[in-house]
């Protein structure tokens, strides 16, 4: 005699939503793990403000060598400092790190309240200015911002030829 033997499904699934609800529950999400804590630039953009400049602040500059002073591909080139208006000079990329994060701890060991501005020119690596954000980080600074990059409106290509198309346009 043979028998048809079935399995009943219904105790697997039972576990296995069981197991998916305790997975659920026992996760813990990391949503702080990739921020990177700065504001956007107040500069330039959409939401400018004529704000005067507060005095608590120190900023660092970074621009990258152009291709007549060093040939190697961007990436590989190296890049300018400047803490406020004096270039902070090295052997290595590490030993001007080491003074940039002397000269901006020694400006929030005064100012307790001060504020860190990074300025990136273009062409600058992405590792060079989360570098320098993670010093002003290591130095206590709380609010750190970016300066935007700024555009001549009066000399730009685009204002140019708005100009010119009013002018036909008027003449019409």
């Amino acid at each position: 005699m043979d028998q048809e033997v079935k399995m009943d499904m219904t105790p697997m699934i039972d576990v296995t939503f069981q197991l998916l609800i305790f997975f659920i529950i026992t996760m813990k999400f990391r949503t702080l793990e990739k921020k990177l804590n700065s504001y956007l630039p107040t500069d330039f953009g959409l939401n400018t403000s004529s704000a005067p400049v507060e005095e608590n602040f120190i900023t660092v500059k970074i621009r990258q060598k152009k291709a007549s002073e060093d040939p190697r591909p961007i990436r590989e080139r190296g890049s300018y400092y400047y803490v406020e208006t004096e270039e902070i000079k090295g052997a290595t990329e590490k030993e001007i790190f080491q003074k940039i994060y002397k000269r901006i701890k020694a400006f929030r060991d005064q100012n307790k309240d001060a504020k860190g501005k990074i300025d990136a020119g273009t062409g600058v690596p992405h590792y060079r200015v989360v570098s320098v954000l993670d010093l002003f980080h290591k130095s206590g600074f709380e609010t750190i911002t970016f300066v935007g990059l700024t555009v001549n409106k009066d000399i730009s290509a685009g204002m140019k030829w708005w100009r010119k198309m009013r002018e036909t346009l008027g003449d019409m």
